[in-house]
């Protein structure tokens, strides 16, 4: 072999292992990206539950000892899920899976907007919080808004973290430096420019890497994990921007960060916006420049709209004519947007409602998917806040089903199936049940309905299968049967992820008397007439709790959402609930002595639909805790002893009740 031969040998040689040394990193960056996306969403979930019974313990209005405990958890647990979408992000980034959105982005909402969302952190601090946009930015650009929000929230954030008095200013201008100006389009200087400690040039140098800190005593001092700056950076570079840094030791800092993008001028637009001809529209909005901001976008899409300023006046509106869409702010002058939306609930269960806030709040965020409310965090694109409010219309969204309109409804749980059967009943509505997917499909062959509710969790043939099954068969087909899945899983929930499994909709349980109303209502089956029908107040108590940390055994708030009044009904459905839940009491107490995990895991599986249909919240969340234990089969005696303890809690208190 010739000395060549010997050289191209190694040259070789040397490419394999270069392609396997760059196969191997590609592989380890997969893992790493792969583990940070499961572990975030692993930790999520139950955070996400966490929070949530927070915001409940808070809403019982405990003594002042309690609400601050609940409230400083709250605001811990609200922490941690932001850390953890951090890590999300960066897992996406790691594998090059992060994509940019491509809207219209209201340059000085979005600014305002931001402030205004984290002027709670400056409550009470001597920090002025302040914008200076220039005249000549333009009011419309391209771009995603959520990502330049997240990177102005990540470094005011970060200002005011090392600001302890004096100001933050956002300052944005076309006085570009770092980058080109771009052909056909405006270059943005965005500037956070703050009076707090400064840094020098040393620490500057390395501030944008990941879990960077400025050193190890600011780490300590003033908390954070170190990836809000190294995440905006990356954001910016996805935008073809740049991001820098200038300060001075004790004089403060200025984060900068600039981006080629394109105006767009109020009268045009870079996407076809939706039709929302003949739909009116009601605006609760204080903000002036945010109200004028809605009132001119959804005006120029065909919408009737009114506008107004506080909770009172919208009411008043609401009560005196009806609208089709209420657009609602959460944080008004003389109330919760919150509070709001449920009066209107009452007064107008057909009109669609959406939450329009400056508040990226987890909790928040559950209360309204809980509602059937749309929550949309500022500031949205027109076409983003348009197709809002068509989508929250039941003018615009009304379907109208061609044939049967005659209700299926999959469900293995006796009790969830009456009160389900109650509601329908109350609301003039057609139904039929089964207990499992296999009856379902049995029964659909009939041609009797024209719609199917189904559960996930059933025996035999589960909700998955059933609708994996029911779009199979229409491959061949134009038709599109409409399947809603009912669940108490809030995932499920997100709209991309039921229309993945190829549900139309979905329903979280317990079902409220207003969801079922508005499903029905766009799905054809009730009219707007039969919407306006309500339910007298009733005037029902359960006695307190011996234990005073402990929230009611019923929860007659939600009972009077679900079933439109606590009367004899109610009442009687309460009684067939204790009835049917006591031998499921008893098949759990014998399968955990045992050891009979799996049917441990069944019977708590029904009990938890079950008791969370009947408003018994604490027992549900008990069962929902026993299912998780017996899925991976870890002793729970202690807990099937304090599901039979609350349980007769229920008991006792259902025995309390009386129909006004």
């Amino acid at each position: 072999m010739t000395d060549k031969d010997n050289k191209n040998d190694l040259a070789q040689q040397a490419i394999e292992d270069l392609k396997r040394a760059v196969a191997q990193a590609d592989a380890m960056a997969d893992m790493k990206s792969n583990f940070l996306a499961t572990m975030s969403h692993e930790i999520r979930t139950p955070m996400q539950s966490i929070y949530g019974l927070l915001e409940l313990i808070a809403d019982e209005k405990p003594n002042e000892k309690i609400a601050s405990m609940a409230a400083t958890a709250q605001e811990s647990a609200s922490g941690l899920l932001e850390i953890l979408d951090d890590i999300l992000d960066v897992a996406k980034m790691d594998a090059d899976k992060m994509e940019l959105d491509v809207f219209e982005v209201p340059v000085r909402m979005l600014v305002r907007g931001t402030l205004e969302a984290l002027a709670v952190k400056v409550h009470g601090v001597n920090i002025e919080m302040k914008d200076d946009i220039e005249q000549d930015v333009p009011f419309v650009v391209i771009g995603d808004p959520k990502r330049l929000r997240q990177i102005i929230m990540n470094l005011v954030g970060n200002a005011l973290k090392f600001t302890e008095k004096g100001s933050v200013t956002v300052r944005v201008t076309t006085a570009i430096k770092a980058i080109k100006k771009p052909e056909d389009g405006v270059g943005l200087r965005f500037e956070v420019i703050d009076t707090g400690i400064g840094m020098s040039k040393d620490v500057c140098d390395k501030l944008f890497g990941s879990f960077t800190q400025a050193d190890n005593t600011t780490a300590r001092k003033y908390g954070g994990t170190g990836l809000g700056l190294s995440i905006s950076k990356k954001l910016v570079e996805l935008m073809s921007g740049e991001i820098g840094v200038e300060s001075i030791e004790g004089k403060g800092s200025t984060f900068w960060f600039e981006i080629p993008t394109t105006e767009v001028g109020t009268d045009t637009t870079t996407t076809e916006l939706p039709s929302l001809d003949g739909i009116s529209v009601l605006s609760v909005e204080d903000h002036p420049q945010g109200a004028k901001e809605i009132v001119n976008s959804l005006r120029s899409m065909g919408a009737n709209i009114e506008s107004c300023p506080t909770y009172k006046e919208g009411l008043e509106l609401v009560k005196r004519r009806p609208f089709d869409v209420g657009i609602i702010d959460q944080g008004l002058p003389d109330g919760l947007g919150l509070d709001l939306i449920k009066e209107i609930m009452e007064v107008r269960p057909y009109m669609g409602l959406i939450m329009y806030t400056v508040r990226d709040d987890v909790g928040l965020s559950h209360s309204l998917q809980a509602l059937g409310v749309k929550y949309l965090t500022k500031p949205a694109s027109r076409t983003g806040l348009g197709e809002a409010v068509k989508n929250a219309s039941s003018k615009a969204a009304r379907i109208n089903i061609e044939g049967p309109t005659r209700m299926l409804i999959a469900e293995d749980t006796d009790s969830v199936r009456d009160i389900l059967g109650r509601q329908l009943e109350k609301l003039g509505v057609e139904a039929d049940f089964v207990v499992n997917g296999k009856e379902a499909l049995k029964a659909l062959e009939t041609g009797k309905y024209g719609i199917l509710i189904t559960d996930l969790h059933m025996p035999e043939m589960d909700g998955y299968e059933l609708v994996e099954t029911l779009r199979q068969k229409e491959e061949a087909t134009d038709n599109h049967f409409p399947i809603m899945v009912l669940t108490a899983d809030v995932q499920m929930a997100q709209r991309e992820v039921y229309l993945r499994h190829g549900f139309d909709e979905c329903l979280l349980k317990p079902v409220s008397l207003g969801q079922f109303r508005g499903l029905l209502y766009r799905w054809g089956l009730l009219s707007e007439e039969e919407t306006e029908q309500k339910s007298p107040e009733q005037d029902n108590t359960v006695p307190d709790s011996a234990d005073e940390n402990l929230p009611p055994a019923i929860d007659l708030a939600a009972m009077k959402e679900q079933m439109g009044a606590v009367d004899n009904d109610a009442i009687e459905m309460l009684h067939m609930f204790v009835d049917m839940t006591q031998p499921l009491i008893e098949k759990i107490q014998t399968a955990q002595t045992e050891d009979d995990f799996h049917n441990l895991m069944e019977a708590a599986h029904s009990l938890k639909g079950s008791a969370r249909s009947a408003c018994c919240n604490v027992l549900g969340d008990l069962a929902a805790k026993l299912q998780d234990d017996a899925n991976v089969q870890k002793p729970s005696e202690n807990l099937v002893a304090e599901i039979a303890q609350e349980f007769e809690r229920v008991k006792a208190a259902v025995g309390t009740l009386k129909a006004a």
